[in-house]
């Protein structure tokens, strides 16, 4: 079974996927698809998904614009943010329509619904939805001290930083270790629940977040709890979905 995402925000996708690897296990996801022009190339262009999963406000406008090249029996899921479209969502052949943050149970049922309307070989290779799973995620790490090793819980992390090709684990009194994990991999081992990559350097715990502050440049500046935070910009990429994410 093939599962089509739209969806413009790289945070909100992760915890989409988390779900459905857990959900659907046996399902190929395409995507994300971030733009109205890329989802409507990717009909056009004859390639096919079982299933859409549709973000309605993607980088340059409405998915509606580009579900209306989408083949008519094609059961969509929208998710979004925003109540006001849900009347126009089922005009569409919308099936649920999601409030963000999602709900796993929320997303079976839709999924089940879903496959209900697909043909009998389609469903019968891929699994029933199951009951979520609790996502394992890391919850401590080990560092090498003086006097050995010690261990970290994720509860005491202030942040993540990559400095000259090193990542290092900041706690909350400041104390940094150096941990031998890709600042690219350690963000796939962290709850995006409690964790974002906000920028190429950092990756910030939300529990230590406490607001964000537009500069005179037009950049946006995340701002830690504690003395001496470090000086975090926030990629333009990423605004949104920290937008999102501290509300």
């Amino acid at each position: 079974m093939k599962i089509l995402i739209l969806e413009d925000e790289m945070h909100q996708y992760n915890v989409l996927r988390h779900m459905l690897e857990d959900l659907m296990p046996s399902a190929l996801l395409i995507g994300p698809i971030p733009t109205v022009s890329e989802a409507r190339h990717f009909f056009l262009s004859e390639s096919e998904a079982d299933i859409i999963i549709a973000d309605i406000q993607l980088n340059d406008g409405l998915s509606f614009d580009a579900l209306s090249c989408a083949p008519d029996n094609t059961p969509i899921i929208f998710t979004t943010a925003h109540e006001e479209y849900a009347l126009k969502a089922f005009e569409y052949n919308s099936l649920s329509y999601l409030l963000k943050p999602i709900d796993a149970e929320m997303l079976r049922t839709a999924l089940q619904k879903a496959q209900r309307l697909l043909p009998a070989n389609t469903v019968k290779a891929s699994r029933t939805p199951t009951r979520p799973k609790k996502e394992k995620f890391r919850e401590r790490f080990m560092v090498k001290t003086v006097k050995g090793e010690k261990m970290i819980p994720v509860s005491g992390i202030r942040y993540f930083v990559s400095e000259q090709k090193n990542t290092y684990l900041k706690l909350l009194d400041n104390t940094s270790y150096p941990i031998n994990i890709p600042l690219e991999k350690l963000a796939t081992q962290l709850d995006p629940q409690r964790f974002m990559r906000v920028n190429r350097k950092f990756i910030v715990p939300l529990e230590q977040v406490t607001a964000t502050e537009r500069l005179s440049n037009g950049k946006e500046k995340l701002i830690l709890k504690g003395d001496n935070p470090p000086e975090i910009i926030i990629s333009r990429m990423r605004r949104n979905e920290v937008g999102e994410w501290i509300k």
